[in-house]
Formats: structure tokens, C-alpha cells, sequence
């Protein structure tokens, strides 16, 4: 999650499909094109749960969901 300020003050708007209540906001995902846009035109952005993803019991960093890549062909 992120919690993002606008540097022009308490405007309300959308912006990269996030929207500015008096200025601020805060979204749960942000595109790479959005932090981009923020970061390019000096909104302020923090990242709000840095902690790892735990697993349902707690005893460790969740698996992760993505390919690790392609299986061999046997030979």
C-alpha cells in the first residue's frame, strides 16, 4: 500500500487511476508507468507495508506465485 502527496496542494483529482482527496491519496498497487508519473513530478510516495508476506500460519515468507522459468526437454 502507498500513501502518496501531491506537491501542488489540496486538490481533489484522479491521477493514473488514483484519486486525491485534499491532496493526498492512498492505493494498494501502483503501476511501475504511475510511480514513474509521481516520483517524475515530485509527489511524495510512501510505501506503507514493507514487511515480506507471510504464509497463512506465520512461519515464514509466503511462495512465490511466478514461473521460475521453462522445464528442460528430456533427451
Amino acid at each position: 500500500m502507498y500513501a502518496i502527496t501531491s506537491p501542488d496542494g489540496d486538490h481533489d483529482e484522479t491521477i493514473a487511476g488514483v484519486h486525491f482527496t485534499a491532496g493526498r491519496a492512498t492505493a494498494d498497487q501502483l503501476s511501475p508507468g504511475a510511480l514513474l508519473y509521481f516520483r517524475r513530478h515530485g509527489y511524495e510516495i510512501e510505501q506503507l507495508d514493507q514487511a515480506p508476506a507471510t504464509t497463512a500460519t506465520g512461519d515464514g515468507p509466503a511462495p512465490s506465485t511466478t514461473a521460475k522459468g521453462r522445464a528442460r526437454a528430456k533427451e
